[in-house]
């Protein structure tokens, strides 16, 4: 069992199987439906979630999980740890991370460090992954978040939605954008760079806009680590990954089903493709500018990894 233990929450989609094996606590968003309150992943399946929303007069929100059962995991998981690293949705499209944050400060003493993916789904979970396997391997804390925040300017992620009613809902991108897509009765393409949704192209048919996403995605470079997620959309996804198997290997071609906290804003049907672009396909540069955040540490411990980033004088 590894010295360092590795904690984020369902918006990362990381699958049941792959959490488990690789000893990853998951922490379950919260998703509203009225007065009811269900934890993702927990009091509904994926598919179970999926078919509650079709039928739905209303579209539910999100919350993320709260403050005391991360402290409440932090506390559990110290017990039997020399550290952890919590890693979570992006900051810009979530109160996760924030919400880590806090109860690291609140356990001051405590070596944890709480990383700003700047992803969604598994574009986040692929960065889970990576230090899940470093800490089985025996990294120390500082090393693992380094392998993460290294990682961070390879990831890709981008995502067919079958409209953007559900996003424009959800505030996640602006009102007129959402006006436009529904106008046209488009399927929109959207991308997540350094935790911003920002638009690559509206296609008119379903078929069409997934081949697209294939195309952008295999343009993009070699991937050592690449998924296909989808809301409710299994043919489509199989679609896709027909069409990545031409560039990256079948056999390690993820596919995974997108939790409450995902769908809820993209929607059923959606389709992802979330991947991590191998190194030697990556120019060399700088290290990723996400936010981290470090309780119990002091700066000699923090050797290697980007200092304008540590500790509470973080925003």
């Amino acid at each position: 069992m590894g010295k360092i233990k590795v904690v984020t929450d369902s918006g990362a989609d990381v699958p049941s199987e792959l959490a488990q094996r690789l000893d990853v606590t998951v922490l379950p968003c919260y998703v509203i439906f009225g007065a009811k309150v269900y934890r993702d992943g927990v009091d509904l399946t994926h598919q179970e979630f999926y078919d509650k929303l079709a039928k739905s007069p209303i579209l539910p929100t999100t919350s993320q999980p709260p403050l005391g059962l991360f402290v409440e995991t932090y506390q559990n998981l110290l017990q039997k740890s020399e550290g952890i690293v919590s890693i979570h949705i992006a900051s810009t499209l979530s109160g996760v991370f924030n919400a880590a944050r806090v109860a690291a400060e609140a356990l001051s003493t405590a070596p944890i460090a709480v990383v700003d993916s700047q992803q969604l789904s598994m574009g986040t979970g692929w960065q889970v992954s990576m230090a899940a396997q470093a800490a089985q391997e025996g990294h120390t804390l500082t090393e693992v978040v380094s392998l993460v925040q290294a990682s961070q300017p390879r990831a890709r992620a981008a995502a067919m939605l079958d409209s953007l009613e559900h996003v424009r809902r959800s505030g996640r991108i602006s009102r007129v954008t959402a006006l436009m897509g529904t106008a046209l009765k488009v399927k929109p393409l959207l991308q997540i760079v350094t935790g911003e949704v920002t638009p690559i192209a509206t296609v008119r048919t379903r078929g069409q806009a997934l081949q697209r996403l294939a195309e952008f995605m295999a343009a993009q470079g070699a991937f050592k680590e690449l998924c296909v997620v989808h809301a409710d959309a299994a043919e489509a996804a199989q679609q896709v990954v027909e069409e990545l198997s031409t560039v990256h290997p079948r056999e390690r071609l993820l596919i995974c089903q997108a939790g409450a906290a995902v769908t809820t804003h993209l929607g059923l049907g959606a389709v992802g493709v979330c991947g991590v672009l191998v190194k030697e396909d990556f120019p060399q540069g700088g290290r990723s500018e996400s936010r981290i955040y470090y309780s119990g540490f002091s700066v000699c411990d923090r050797t290697g990894i980007n200092s304008s980033h540590f500790g509470p004088s973080l925003p």
